[in-house]
């Protein structure tokens, strides 16, 4: 905390333009992960006393308030400093308008939370009939969004705002109990994304009890003989869901192997790095892991393949989850590959004629 501290204090002072001794509080920051290697530090304020013309020899003190967005830097071992949004005081800029739209995980769209609380750079509001909250006047820039909603697990997820037309962004909560809910044993991965492209589909592979490899996705959602597509999404926003051990299934057992999740860019403008996609893995002890494409990929704007992450299931029980993160344009799904080709570890290149078929 240390070290986040002075560099946040070193990146304030520059930007500050007061002489006097300043006070950088970070009683109310609050931190979310915006990728693998770096987190967004939001409200944290900046109290610079200013002498009283009016009353010589007393001052008062101007409040301002930031987000800053740290990049992790293993070989130092700190956080550095990418950008800062003045986010509060004078010259802040507040023209930024939200609608989140908050759902079932596992139900989708015809499921949508009402009463839900959705907190957006300290304002909250609360979803209506339809599951929308809407907010106005907020920063722009890389915020969170949180969200919780009674039966439902809190999550939070990052959304980039803008000011020239209103940002809708989609928030999926997975049950906290009954069905839908997840058990000890259970994963989860929730994806969400922005208006185009308007078709972004999940692909799930995995072992297969005769030694071969299953694949799940919109045209097999039930392959996985224990792994399951919940939901498919066609229109724009998500979410789509896959469960594994499925939700109709009273197995909770992951059959030992690699399991291989990666999004494919079907139809639609823009790409998967600029819709605001959102990965959500989430396991039923509670764990979470949050993804969001690479920023130094190159994009073909159409057919990509983004694979996310591969969790490998142990013969003792336990799971290991590696990020693997990269970007591949080719017009399938067949490009999917790991982060390594030795076949004693991750990176297990799956066989191209698993994704021929994927088309609607």
């Amino acid at each position: 905390m240390r070290v986040l501290k002075l560099t946040a204090v070193a990146l304030l002072i520059a930007a500050a333009n007061a002489v006097t001794a300043q006070t950088i509080d970070f009683s109310n920051a609050r931190g979310t992960g915006t990728s693998a290697d770096r987190v967004l530090i939001e409200n944290i304020r900046l109290l610079v006393p200013v002498p009283n013309p009016f009353n010589p020899g007393t001052t008062t003190t101007v409040e301002t308030t930031y987000s800053v967005t740290f990049r992790f830097d293993p070989s130092i071992l700190h956080l550095v400093p990418e950008t800062l949004t003045q986010t509060g005081g004078t010259g802040a800029t507040s023209c930024a308008n939200a609608q989140v739209q908050v759902y079932n995980a596992v139900q989708g769209v015809v499921y949508p939370l009402v009463g839900a609380s959705v907190v957006i750079g300290g304002q909250t509001a609360t979803t209506n009939s339809s599951g929308i909250a809407t907010l106005s006047n907020l920063p722009a820039g890389v915020a969170s969004v949180a969200v919780t909603a009674s039966g439902y697990v809190a999550t939070s997820q990052i959304a980039t705002l803008g000011c020239t037309s209103t940002n809708t962004v989609t928030v999926a909560l997975s049950p906290s109990t009954g069905a839908g809910s997840l058990t000890s044993g259970q994963f989860r991965v929730v994806l969400t994304w922005g208006q185009n492209p308007y078709d972004l589909d999940s692909h799930l592979t995995g072992p297969a009890a005769d030694g071969s490899r299953w694949h799940v996705y919109y045209s097999d959602k039930t392959a996985g003989d224990i792994c399951g597509l919940d939901v498919d999404d066609t229109s724009s926003y998500g979410p789509e869901t896959v469960t594994c051990p499925r939700t109709d299934t009273t197995n909770n057992a992951l059959r030992p192997g690699v399991y291989r999740y990666s999004v494919h860019h079907y139809g639609g403008s823009a790409n998967i790095g600029t819709a605001g996609t959102s990965v959500r893995l989430e396991f039923g002890n509670g764990t979470v892991y949050t993804y969001t494409p690479p920023t130094t990929a190159t994009y073909s704007g159409s057919k990509d393949v983004w694979t996310v992450f591969e969790l490998t299931a142990n013969t003792n029980g336990t799971v290991n989850v590696a990020p693997v993160n990269t970007v591949t344009n080719e017009p399938s799904s067949s490009s999917v590959r790991g982060i390594s080709t030795n076949p004693s570890s991750y990176g297990h290149a799956e066989d191209r004629l698993l994704f021929q078929s994927s088309t609607k």
